[in-house]
C-alpha cells in the first residue's frame, strides 16, 4: 500500500511538471538592457512563465531634439507589449503572438507569422534573438521571476 501511495504521489508530481513548456533556466525576465528606458537605442524585454506564456515588450529609441541640445532629462519613448507563447526545441526558443479566439481567420493568418527566434547560450546566460525587424539582439537574464502583471495577463486571456 505504501508503494502505491508513493507511486501515486510521484505520478502527480511528474504530471504537474509535464505541463511546464519551458525549463527553469529560461523562465523569468530577460532584456537587452537594464530597462526599456536605458540608453539612446531601442530596447526589448521578454517575460517567460513556465507554461510558455509570456510577454514581449519593446521601446523605441530615445528621441533627439531637433536643435541638438541635451537638457539632461530622459526623453519619452514609445513602448509596446504583446502577449506571446513560447516553445523550446533544443536550444532554440520560438515565441509567437498569443492570439485570442475572437480573431478572424484573416487576422490570425497575418499575426501567426510574427515570431521571435532566440538561441539560448548557457555562458552568461544569454539569449541571442532575431527581432521582429530581423536585427539580432542579445538578451541577458535579469531575474528568474516575472512581474505579477504577466501572470494576470495570462489569466485574463484564458477566460
Amino acid at each position: 500500500m505504501r508503494h502505491l501511495i508513493t507511486a501515486g504521489l510521484l505520478a502527480c508530481a511528474l504530471s504537474a511538471h509535464a505541463a511546464d513548456a519551458l525549463p527553469r533556466y529560461l523562465t523569468g525576465t530577460w532584456g537587452t538592457a537594464a530597462s526599456l528606458h536605458e540608453g539612446a537605442e531601442k530596447q526589448a524585454d521578454i517575460y517567460l512563465l513556465p507554461d510558455g506564456f509570456g510577454a514581449l515588450a519593446g521601446s523605441t529609441s530615445a528621441p533627439r531634439r531637433a536643435d541638438g541640445l541635451d537638457d539632461g532629462k530622459p526623453a519619452p519613448r514609445g513602448i509596446v507589449g504583446l502577449p506571446i507563447f513560447a516553445t523550446l526545441d533544443g536550444d532554440t526558443l520560438t515565441a509567437r503572438l498569443f492570439l485570442p479566439d475572437t480573431l478572424s481567420a484573416a487576422e490570425v493568418k497575418g499575426a501567426a507569422s510574427i515570431r521571435l527566434i532566440c538561441r539560448y547560450q548557457q555562458a552568461g546566460p544569454v539569449m541571442t534573438c532575431t527581432g521582429l525587424d530581423g536585427a539580432p539582439m542579445v538578451m541577458k537574464r535579469h531575474s528568474d521571476t516575472t512581474p505579477p502583471d504577466i501572470i494576470s495577463l495570462r489569466d485574463s486571456m484564458r477566460h
